[in-house]
């Protein structure tokens, strides 16, 4: 299978709310969507939000990657192995790598007549993902949670990274808005040092208020900061900024500086990245969470069949970015709907077309 032809547009999705939080504010999902398509009719997708915070990147340098360096090496190219020819695929950046990884393997699991996470050594399964409290005022937040429980979310994500004292506040109001009915981890987006995370901790546990996961809370480079921190608090820590790929992990690993790893396929640059991730928690006996950026289903769709094929090491799932827009522009394949998450049955991610799109 072959190559023939590609195209490149914008899928927006207004949000229903704008997500805040420590590094940015955000009122719509944007994403650069690659189309592969095969001289047979087949179409690949694959895409890739701006995230400029994290990774560097904006819509214009994936474009830009995309067009000028990755697209010319894969046109007319046979594609029966994703694996190793995105490993020989020069240039390009990581927003760029995965958006055209996931379209390669969405083909190569289409010709094969079977769903992604096969293709990936796993199966189809129905996920359960968290839902994210962004950055706000306490009350404001608050009232976001209780919204949450009734959409039947039992597992929420509270952002913080303002000053320690208001983020125990907003804490403790998200932890009386749900009374118990859902769970709570706190993602700090890096902003706090280690004595303010460890003074945070602590006045929460000294209101009872139980936490069940701490998301980097420190600098992405400070893995012995994160490693005390583990030994000061109970709750477990857990890596996102710090683990952009397979290095990146052995390195967290080594110095004890996580209990769980957060894989992101933007971060890591696509499929094989977040799979070597995986595959380095599994050997070390740590556990993984799925994430995502503030995506479209395209690629929030493909980490679910990422997490299907690990199942044994991706024990948590925060993939919940198409249920904060307005509305799904993606037809076919998996769908969202409340904190359910339904994996396609059907060959490849199983989208068959996807509305609104502007072609570039």
């Amino acid at each position: 299978m072959r190559v023939s032809a590609y195209r490149l547009a914008m899928l927006r999705a207004p949000l229903r709310e704008v997500f805040t939080t420590a590094l940015r504010r955000v009122d719509q999902v944007e994403d650069v969507v690659v189309l592969l398509e095969t001289e047979c009719g087949r179409v690949g997708y694959g895409s890739a939000p701006a995230t400029r915070a994290i990774t560097g990147e904006d819509h214009a340098s994936v474009i830009s990657a995309l067009e000028a360096e990755l697209l010319p090496q894969i046109i007319d190219r046979e594609i029966d192995s994703p694996a190793a020819i995105f490993a020989a695929l020069s240039g390009g950046n990581r927003n760029a790598r995965s958006a055209l990884e996931v379209a390669l393997f969405d083909l190569v699991a289409q010709s094969r007549g079977v769903p992604l996470c096969r293709l990936l050594g796993g199966a189809p399964a129905t996920l359960y993902t968290s839902l994210t409290i962004s950055l706000g005022t306490p009350a404001g937040m608050a009232a976001s949670a209780r919204a949450a429980l009734d959409r039947g979310f039992t597992r929420l994500k509270i952002k913080l990274g303002g000053e320690p004292g208001e983020d125990v506040q907003r804490v403790r109001h998200v932890a009386v808005a749900v009374a118990g009915s859902a769970s709570l981890y706190l993602d700090a987006n890096q902003a706090w040092n280690l004595d303010q995370a460890i003074w945070v901790m602590a006045q929460l546990a000294g209101e009872g208020i139980a936490v069940d996961l701490l998301e980097q809370p420190l600098p992405a480079a400070d893995t012995s900061g994160m490693a005390q921190l583990r030994q000061r608090i109970r709750t477990p820590v857990m890596a996102d900024e710090s683990v952009f790929d397979g290095e990146d992990a052995a390195r967290v690993i080594a110095a004890g500086a996580a209990d769980i790893l957060n894989i992101k396929l933007i971060k890591s640059g696509g499929i094989t990245g977040a799979l070597a991730i995986a595959d380095a928690a599994a050997e070390a006996g740590l556990g993984c969470m799925m994430g995502c950026m503030l995506e479209s289903a395209v690629g929030v769709a493909a980490a679910a069949h990422v997490a299907a094929a690990r199942p044994a090491v991706v024990t948590r799932v925060d993939l919940d970015a198409p249920l904060l827009a307005s509305s799904d522009p993606v037809q076919g394949g998996t769908r969202f709907g409340g904190s359910r998450i339904a994996i396609n049955h059907t060959p490849g991610l199983g989208i068959t077309g996807i509305e609104g799109l502007e072609y570039l």
